[in-house]
Parts: structure tokens; sequence; C-alpha cells
């Protein structure tokens, strides 16, 4: 397999690894980027580093296999909707996956879909050589999921699912603007869970969180965009107003104060 599809697959197949074998794979949908505009993100980059710093060898090693933290990142490696929208249960006092809300995975799944093309965009990008997963670099790391040889050997840039997490986070941004800030917060959670597993670095991550946004960015500028939106936030809306509470929220908590992402660096921060 060429090291973009395989990439691209990492993306799709998310943590279902995990959960003993892989499932059926439906087509997504197409998403909402026209090529142009996603060559146009992919050559915004920021090439990746040739070998990892401090702060990625640190990251790497700062949560333990089979702490609360762990099992979150383990958890948070499924990336399609509408499983993934589970991800921001907690954040909305809600359980978005208790009933079908097409409207919403439709939109996670557009955006899953142009994340997907990024990182096909980005691959021909890869320094050579690739730079190696901490999994691949460092002798008896393990990841938080099965991996196959060739995505265990894939390069570890770009971090395709820091991408498509941080997307996510604008999106439920948007969708509940009372909840922006820990909806991106969240999304970053989602992020740094890809270097909590050891597939990707920190630094890989941050890259990959600045290129969602920016995926984002231009996604929601799209004609087709905010009518979905739209369909979606009276979903999301709905949802909160049933009342239900997913039971697993107080386990998430645990998990964030044992270890959390760190916070973003603002732009004029100095």
């Amino acid at each position: 397999m060429k090291p973009a599809a395989v990439l691209a697959a990492g993306l799709l197949m998310g943590g279902c690894a995990a959960a003993g074998g892989p499932p059926a794979l439906i087509p997504p949908p197409s998403g909402y980027l026209p090529a142009e505009q996603i060559g146009g993100l992919a050559a915004l980059s920021i090439p990746a580093m040739s070998s990892p710093n401090a702060n990625d060898l640190a990251t790497v090693h700062a949560v333990s296999p089979g702490t609360d933290r762990w099992w979150l990142a383990t958890a948070h490696a499924e990336l399609r909707a509408p499983e993934a929208a589970q991800h921001f249960d907690c954040l909305l006092s809600a359980r978005l996956n208790q009933r079908p809300r097409p409207a919403l995975a439709r939109v996670m799944n557009r955006l899953l879909a142009d994340a997907e093309a990024l990182v096909q965009a980005l691959a021909p990008l890869t320094p050579d050589p690739a730079p190696k997963r901490p999994v691949a670099l460092i002798a008896g790391l393990e990841p938080c999921q099965r991996l196959t040889p060739e995505s265990r050997a894939a390069s570890a840039w770009p971090a395709g699912g820091a991408i498509v997490a941080a997307a996510y986070g604008e999106l439920f941004a948007a969708l509940a603007p009372d909840r922006a800030d820990g909806a991106r917060r969240m999304g970053r959670e989602i992020a740094f869970s890809r270097a909590v597993c050891r597939v990707n670095w920190a630094s890989d991550v941050e890259a990959g969180i600045g290129q969602g946004v920016g995926l984002f960015a231009r996604a929601s500028a799209q004609p087709e965009f905010q009518a979905e939106l739209e369909a979606a936030r009276a979903e999301v809306a709905a949802a909160r107003a049933e009342g239900l509470i997913q039971p697993s929220c107080a386990a998430e908590r645990r998990a964030l104060r044992q270890w959390s992402a760190p916070a973003a660096i603002r732009p004029d921060a100095g």
C-alpha cells in the first residue's frame, strides 16, 4: 500500500481495529472542498521535524498504559460519525447517539472526507526519510490500539487524526456557541490522544491542529455548508433538550485530570 493510502486508511478506520476486527467500510460522502483548495491548504503546511524534540519524547511517556487517560485515548481513536460525536457528549450534557442524527453525521463525515483528502495532498510533501512513529522509533513502546505492520511503519507526519479532531472541535464550537471554548478544547484533547497513543509526535499533532482549523475555516465558507450546519445544529439542540447524560462522564473527567493536552498558544502570545 502506498504511504498516502496507508494514512487515509488509518483515518477512515479510526480505532475500530482495537474492537476486534475491521468492519466493512462504507464509502464516505464527498467533502466540502474542491481539490484546488485542498492543495492550497497543503502548500501552507509547515514541514515535518527531522527528529523528535524533548517535548515530543516527554509526551509519549506522559501517560502509562492501562490508566484512565490511556483508555480515553483509545476511545478517541474512533473518528467516524456517528460514533465520534460521542466524544462531545459530556461537554454538551447530552447523548448524541441515543437516536440517529443524520445531519450531524453527514457534516462530520464530510469534514472527515476533507481531512482524508488533505492527508493525501500532504503525503508527497513528507520528508525523505519520513519521520518514524513513536512506536516504530522507540523499542518496546506499544500503541493504545492495534496497528497493521503498514500503519506502524507509516510516517508520523502528517497527523491525520489531529487534523480531523481539530476540525470537529471547530464544528462543535459552531453547533453549540455557548460551549465553544470547551468544544475547541475537546478537539485538542482528541488530537493529542494520537500522541498519548504513541502514533504521532506532539509536534506533529500541533501542526495537525493548525491544519484542521484551517480546513474547517475553508469548508465552512462553502455554499452548502451553512444549510447543513443549521440542520445539524437543530439535531444537537434537540439532543441537549432530551436531558440524557452520558454515564461515562465521571471517567472522562478523571482521565483528563490525569493528563490533559497543553493549552493552545495564542498568536499574540509572546
